[in-house]
């Protein structure tokens, strides 16, 4: 377990660094992160590499005691690399150049950055790689898809395409390129799918396939990094900062070549759609299906040209231990100081601009030692479940190129079954289909929109040999090729769900009623009229256009049960529901936390620890209904925790 912070030594004078490296020592810190940023400082002139300076910077952190992250600096190339090669920039759907002044300025596929960028990274490992101070690398930075609309990238997307396809014939049949007269008689006539006169409306199939290119454009990418990497830094690990629930990008295929991921954890921005960052620690976690690190955690207020709220004193720690609850086994603080000039200006770090140690400094300085003296008992945890949400990014596309109707989006989606679990006292793991299912109790999958035959095998297995399946509207719909399947819905699993779509009714933010048992509740977004084929109806509807008719189902299936939802409901209709379903898996609900409040276990063979975060201004009490020993924070008393204001609790379960 470690803290660490970014530090940016080229910001700041040379005689200020021993003076930081010492502070960093006094506050707890034992790692940072260098020189993500700094290609220009790197490599002034073409082909002329300083790495003087940062040998400079290592020493002076060595010295006390600190090791170091680098980071591979592609994500802003210099300008004079742009002036030499202004074919680098990336072209925005519009099909206009971005230029000079930002970062992530490249298109990935050209072949001229490709070629740059290997040779900073080559270099950088040649000098550093076994330099025993560097403990690992960073890739580039918080990867997007390249998605880029150049020329160099419609050629490039088009070998691709007749790489997946061989020929122009399977493309058109596979696309259903007749739709409009849109058959392809040539290669070169395969458009981008740009933003011009026909805006949004390309064929979904292209759409998809472009989506499935430029994220692999940007795995490609990186690959080339990381094996440069492994080739002149062995031991050392690599790893990249994702972005929590960002979803451009495959993070499943970039994680791929990693030793292990971190992520940056911003959760007081005004610009995250989810406040609770739980579900995103959860999704980050679950990219590789075990821990990870925080590789920028919030230190302070964020801003650009706006400055956002300030954290309430004691948030930035709760957020922290929040962090290793569910599965961070090191915090890297963004950033050690505010810098004084560029766009984060006004990105507020553990140092405000003046340099001097504040309240902040002092909060930070606490969690690291609670987090030193907790190490020895936390070292080895990990966070476990029983129960799994699936992700997927290319269903998160494909929704994102045909949303149907509001409410529809996967993260939406996701965060229904993921906080209707959480309600009930589980942890909860968030996955690919690829992982390995038979680890879970319970998987529940949000619209499995585009359904292939090895998909619908894999969950028909995962529910003949005893698994619990929760099936959601729009299950089905696609192909691999993003058109539509000919079979009634839910088409490949209908078997597994006994079950039929009869019609369906886009609902959005209307609402009509579900009956279930002796209780009526409010759902949107999508009604299912559903026709058991040996399924069992659980819950009716009670108004509109399908009055009577099954709204959710249940169906036994070899050793296993599928309950297919064909509506979204409010959060009372799934607390009422989630109990059978989990019966159903033989699984028994936790202690419920109150609203606002985040309990989460890690564990190691012989050892269970208990985190409860109070994410609330305002006190709360949280069940304790176990016998535990207080490793840090309020004791309990009477099976209950008493939690002040943005207060943590940790305890070691004893009975």
């Amino acid at each position: 377990m470690r803290v660490g912070v970014d530090y940016y030594p080229e910001h700041w004078p040379e005689s200020r660094w021993p003076q930081d490296a010492r502070l960093m020592r006094e506050t707890g810190l034992s790692v940072v992160r260098l020189a993500e940023f700094a290609w220009c400082r790197l490599e002034p002139v073409e082909g002329r590499y300083d790495f003087a300076w940062l040998d400079r910077a290592i020493g002076v952190l060595q010295a006390e005691g600190i090791v170091v992250v680098l980071g591979t600096p592609t994500a802003t190339p210099p300008a004079w690399l742009h002036e030499r090669y202004p074919d680098l920039y990336p072209a925005d759907a519009r099909r206009y150049r971005l230029g000079f002044g930002t970062r992530l300025q490249r298109c990935m596929g050209n072949p001229t950055m490709r070629d740059y960028s290997r040779r900073i990274t080559e270099a950088m490992a040649r000098h550093f790689g076994q330099h025993p101070g560097v403990i690992g690398w960073q890739t580039d930075n918080e990867f997007e898809a390249n998605l880029c609309y150049c020329d160099g990238c419609a050629e490039r997307f088009r070998v691709w395409l007749r790489e997946r396809y061989g020929t122009l014939d399977a493309l058109n049949a596979a696309w259903g390129t007749v739709f409009w007269s849109q058959e392809y008689s040539g290669w070169s006539q395969i458009p981008l799918p740009w933003e011009v006169r026909c805006g949004k409306a390309h064929n979904p199939s292209l759409q998809l396939d472009w989506r499935r290119f430029a994220s692999e454009t940007t795995v490609e990418f990186q690959r080339e990094q990381v094996e440069i990497l492994r080739r002149h830094s062995p031991g050392r690990f690599v790893t990249h900062n994702l972005m929590g629930l960002h979803d451009t990008l495959d993070y499943f295929d970039l994680a791929a070549d990693l030793d292990f991921i971190a992520w940056d954890n911003y959760p007081g921005g005004d610009w995250h759609d989810d406040r609770d960052p739980a579900m995103s620690h959860d999704v980050m976690r679950g990219v590789m299906r075990r821990p990870f690190w925080i590789m920028e955690e919030q230190s302070g207020i964020p801003g650009w040209d706006r400055i956002g709220a300030r954290p309430a004193d004691g948030q930035v720690r709760a957020w922290s231990w929040q962090a290793v609850a569910h599965g961070a086994d090191t915090v890297v603080y963004f950033r050690w100081r505010s810098c004084l000039y560029g766009t984060e200006q006004y990105w507020h770090g553990i140092l405000n601009h003046d340099g001097q140690p504040r309240r902040r400094h002092r909060e930070i300085a606490q969690f690291a030692r609670e987090m030193a003296a907790l190490a020895p008992v936390l070292d080895g945890t990990e966070a476990r479940a029983q129960v799994a949400v699936l992700n997927s990014y290319e269903q998160n596309w494909a929704l994102k190129i045909q949303p149907q109707v509001d409410g529809l989006g996967w993260w939406e989606q996701t965060r229904r079954y993921y906080n209707a679990l959480r309600r009930q006292g589980l942890g909860v793991d968030i996955v690919a289909l690829g992982a390995d299912l038979e680890d879970y109790r319970v998987v529940c999958a949000p619209s499995w929109y585009v359904l292939t035959e090895e998909d619908a095998a894999r969950l028909t297995a995962y529910v003949r040999q005893g698994g619990t399946l929760v099936l959601s509207p729009r299950t089905g719909v696609k192909d691999a090729c993003n058109t539509c399947r000919p079979q009634p819905l839910p088409t490949l699993l209908a078997e597994a769900a006994g079950v039929e779509v009869d019609d369906y009714a886009p609902l959005g933010r209307r609402e009509v009623r579900v009956r279930a048992g002796d209780a009526e509740f409010t759902a949107s977004v999508w009604a299912d009229a559903l026709v058991p084929r040996g399924a069992e109806p659980i819950a009716t509807y009670a108004d509109g256009h399908f009055t009577s008719e099954p709204a959710i189902v249940r169906n036994r299936f070899g050793e296993g049960t599928v309950f297919t939802f064909g509506v979204y409901g409010e959060p009372a209709l799934y607390d009422a529901l989630m109990p059978a379903i989990l019966s159903a898996a033989g699984i028994e609900p936790g202690a419920r936390p109150p609203d606002g409040v985040d309990m989460q276990w890690r564990e190691k063979p012989g050892e269970r620890v208990l985190f409860v975060v109070n994410q609330l201004a305002a006190p709360a009490t949280a069940p304790a209904p176990w016998r535990l020993e207080t490793l840090l924070g309020p004791a309990p008393c009477g099976g209950a925790i008493d939690l002040p204001p943005y207060a943590v609790g940790v305890y070691r379960r004893t009975g």
